[in-house]
């Protein structure tokens, strides 16, 4: 229990080592492409591809992520602010992360119904992103075709990399598939060295950009308020079988994918910073998350511990 405690301090104390060592760390942004692939890697060997099944409640995922990504664009830019707009759609329509199976995980969730649901959104961003980018950015001559090879560039190397490699070690030496639940903290150890990295890039760019306090703090609270909702309603979704899994797939997003959208020359600069932001905010959400899912374990645990051996023991009737 002690351990899953220590997982929570270590997320939120990866995004302070970053945020400190940014100039520095910030330099071996080259690095994290290899541990996503790495820590993707270990996570697809030991999934059971026979369980990897959509289901309604997937489809019900997919659609969230879309309703909330286009529904926030929309309102903010109802309201007029067309930046804020571009940067929520960032957040919200991002695909699932890759790293939500293995929060799912550590937390002793259904590692195969997350897997299924981030792998497929990925498609589905594929899918959608080219026809409804161009209107997010104001740039009616991006082309399909353009976007989808963006989108499918960044993919290839999240996405179908770690998978293929996967594929052949099972393949290569069968009994592999018994290695995720051993190399947990492993797969732990990458992700924290790749928060710190994040936390090291998104504060470097950040501050290379020369944008005041005042142009910040709206991109700012709208990841904030999007991270949030996600969560949330992802919880409400899934509740009560897959309320964790469910708000995995709706709050934790990949923002890596949308941060190299969002640094595009069609792209508001001022809008990459609500994803930098996001990072730290749906990290944070997640160290809550595994947190109380260590206190609901203690609490089924106290909760099975038999009484007193006196007080439960049959009692002899003497004939």
């Amino acid at each position: 229990m002690f351990k899953g405690q220590i997982r929570s301090i270590l997320m939120v104390l990866a995004f302070v080592i970053g945020g400190m060592f940014y100039d520095s760390l910030a330099e071996l942004s080259w690095l994290q492409p290899v541990g996503i692939a790495m820590m993707l890697s270990v996570t697809f060997v030991g999934v059971d591809v026979k369980k990897l099944k959509p289901t309604w409640l997937h489809i019900l995922i997919f659609l969230g992520i879309q309703v909330i990504g286009i529904g926030f664009w929309f309102a903010a830019r109802a309201m007029g602010f067309p930046v804020t707009a571009e940067a929520l759609y960032y957040c919200g329509a991002a695909p699932i992360a890759a790293a939500s199976p293995i929060i799912v995980g550590l937390m002793d969730g259904d590692i195969e119904f997350t897997a299924t649901a981030m792998l497929l959104s990925q498609v589905v961003f594929a899918v959608l992103t080219p026809f409804v980018l161009p209107f997010v950015v104001h740039d009616p001559g991006l082309t399909y075709t353009t976007l989808m090879l963006l989108v499918g560039e960044q993919l290839t190397y999240i996405m179908v990399v770690p998978a293929v490699l996967a594929l052949i070690l099972r393949l290569i030496y069968p009994p592999s598939k018994r290695w995720a639940p051993k190399l947990r903290d492993f797969s732990l150890g990458i992700w924290l060295w790749n928060l710190t990295l994040i936390a090291a890039i998104g504060t470097k760019r950040i501050l290379l950009m020369h944008y005041t306090w005042h142009d910040i703090w709206p991109m700012a609270v709208a990841a904030a308020a999007i991270c949030l909702f996600g969560f949330l309603a992802g919880y409400w979704l899934g509740y009560p079988r897959y309320k964790r899994e469910c708000s995995q797939c709706l709050g934790q997003k990949n923002t890596i994918l949308t941060l190299y959208i969002a640094n595009q020359p069609f792209a508001t600069p001022l809008a990459s910073i609500a994803p930098v932001c996001y990072v730290f905010y749906h990290n944070i959400a997640n160290a809550i998350q595994m947190a109380l899912a260590v206190r609901e374990k203690q609490k089924r645990a106290a909760a099975q511990v038999p009484g007193d051996a006196s007080e439960t023991a049959p009692t002899v009737v003497a004939k």
